[in-house]
């Protein structure tokens, strides 16, 4: 029953991570970025920037609670020795540390766009960081997959 426990925290971890990352990539991001384009309001376009910006922190900050748990779910399994797969562990750490590169990337930007406002919306360093956000989600979730996929 321990067993089936650990592996539906796992699955709903995995699915909240996942999910949450082809949404974000597939539906939110090119809603607000084609918003971004189409707008010559400067006000606005800062506005929406900063709603792009918040909607990926909130799914980072959801993201990371998730690899947390997912993560004592493996330490779980290693230290009851229910399983000996020691890279799943190093997988879900790599996440780990992942998400919080997301987070301290997502909070220049934040800080960059409160002290420029519209300016910094396409600037070098905003569009830097951007795609930096965007090949740690890539990372995440090709990691993610390979946890699904994987057996242990």
């Amino acid at each position: 029953m321990f067993i089936i426990v650990l592996q539906a925290i796992e699955n709903l971890a995995l699915a909240i991570i996942v999910g949450g990352a082809i949404v974000m990539a597939a539906a939110v991001r090119p809603l607000l970025s084609e918003k971004l384009a189409l707008s010559s309001n400067s006000g606005m376009v800062a506005t929406l920037e900063e709603i792009s910006i918040k909607a990926w922190n909130k799914y980072n900050r959801l993201a990371l609670a998730s690899t947390v748990l997912f993560t004592v779910v493996e330490m779980i399994r290693l230290l009851g020795q229910l399983s000996s797969a020691y890279w799943h562990l190093g997988l879900t750490l790599l996440m780990l540390a992942a998400l919080i590169g997301k987070l301290v990337v997502d909070k220049q930007l934040k800080q960059r766009l409160s002290t420029y406002a519209a300016e910094a919306v396409d600037s070098k360093e905003q569009n830097a960081g951007h795609r930096q956000v965007e090949r740690l989600t890539k990372l995440i979730l090709v990691i993610a997959l390979l946890l699904v996929i994987l057996p242990e």
